[in-house]
């Protein structure tokens, strides 16, 4: 502690607010000097799960929460006056019976000029993979005037899309388990002009995604488990470097430009992307889908030829299965670019043709990962050639597979 002492607390609270809110926490019990410093931090995150167990009974959790709630009361002090935000985070599941309490957490947040506001009032026994729409939990009253702020998350939290016309310096926007109509996202994306990361999780209403904008500067497109009116996926970001998607499938037209270097397919159908080159990084999972589609195997390898400059490359157990039913069956026409090659799979015998289809197609590959997860098997799953699947591997396997000999570096 020597090395401390010759620091000023403006100093310290500095060094502190670099901190996980747990972490500038546990740093009172340093000295009496430090015990009350923490509580200037400029990063603050009030969740509900750092008080309230999952497995305990209900009473129980409501005690729990009280006193969570108190907690929150005895936040503001004196000491706190002029402090500026950095991150200010809530997150609980029953702001109904403390508004007043949620009301004044985010009086304190917005007057401190707080850059980052997330407020996360979904509960945590809700299952996103269920299609049920849960009401929000609470809403952002229309007359608090937000400050400049660079991120904003809602999670079950409603909000008049009004409220977004004066936020021009926002760079990341998370909208979760809330509706969200697709005029409240092009006006955002027309008016943040500084927008870089757009995530959308469990939100309803949706019409379709539409996302046209030639001075756009999004670099991180999130859809998850969204429910569309239509599937119809459009998008046209030249400056794109990631998107992920899950969800069901649709018909997708995704317009970038050509640096693509990570992607992450998970698949349960088919799909019809069209990508130019410049995204680093996609995600997708159709894992909603739940029946073998042979017919499917010519679309996934058209998308994966418009991801062939993709320099890490993630796929599902669908993929597996379903992309040697293709017209190519044994490998893309075109070698693929993956240096870092990511399989989620059982290695159930029908996942063997698609292993090695993609063996062979990445003839560059450096890095093979092997995600071990659940099987996700068809019953009515047909190989594209009979086979014996206790010879599978055997053979010439530098011959078959030509990265092995010439590339390949780690199997992990």
């Amino acid at each position: 502690m020597d090395m401390f002492s010759e620091l000023t607390d403006a100093l310290i609270i500095t060094i502190i607010s670099f901190l996980p809110f747990e972490e500038a926490a546990r740093t009172s019990v340093l000295s009496r000097r430090w015990r009350g410093l923490w509580r200037s931090t400029a990063n603050i995150e009030f969740d509900e799960r750092f008080f309230v167990r999952d497995n305990v009974p209900v009473e129980t959790q409501r005690v729990q929460r009280l006193e969570f709630i108190n907690f929150i009361r005895c936040w503001p002090h004196e000491d706190t006056a002029e402090l500026v935000l950095r991150r200010f985070r809530l997150r609980m599941s029953k702001p109904r019976e403390f508004e007043s309490d949620v009301q004044m957490c985010i009086s304190f947040a917005i007057s401190r000029d707080v850059g980052v506001l997330e407020l996360d009032f979904s509960d945590p026994t809700w299952d996103e993979n269920d299609m049920e729409n849960h009401e929000p939990e609470f809403h952002l009253p229309m007359q608090i005037g937000m400050p400049p702020l660079e991120s904003l998350t809602l999670f079950a939290c409603s909000f008049n899309p009004a409220l977004l016309r004066n936020l021009r310096s926002l760079k990341h926007v998370s909208f979760g388990w809330i509706t969200v109509r697709m005029s409240t996202l092009n006006d955002l994306l027309r008016n943040s002009t500084c927008l870089e990361s757009l995530r959308l999780k469990k939100c309803w209403n949706l019409e379709h995604l539409s996302i046209f904008e030639r001075d756009l500067t999004l670099k991180t497109l999130v859809i998850d488990n969204c429910n569309f009116h239509r599937e119809c996926f459009a998008v046209e970001a030249p400056n794109l470097r990631s998107f992920k998607y899950s969800g069901s499938v649709g018909n997708f037209e995704l317009l970038f430009t050509r640096h693509l270097e990570e992607a992450e397919l998970d698949f349960g159908s088919e799909s019809e992307l069209l990508f130019t080159r410049h995204l680093e990084e996609a995600e997708l999972d159709f894992g909603s889908e739940s029946e073998f589609d042979e017919s499917g195997g010519e679309l996934l390898q058209t998308l994966l030829s418009s991801l062939d400059c993709a320099r890490i490359l993630k796929v599902c157990s669908y993929m597996l299965q379903v992309v040697p039913t293709g017209e190519e069956p044994l490998r893309m026409q075109s070698p693929l670019n993956v240096r870092h090659l990511i399989l989620n799979t059982a290695l159930h015998r029908d996942e063997y043709w698609g292993i090695a289809f993609f063996l062979k197609s990445c003839p560059f590959l450096e890095t093979l990962t092997l995600q071990m997860s659940p099987p996700r098997i068809f019953p009515d799953y047909q190989p594209p050639f009979q086979f014996d699947p206790s010879r599978f591997w055997s053979g010439n396997i530098e011959r078959l597979y030509r990265c092995v000999l010439r590339t390949l570096k780690v199997v992990e």
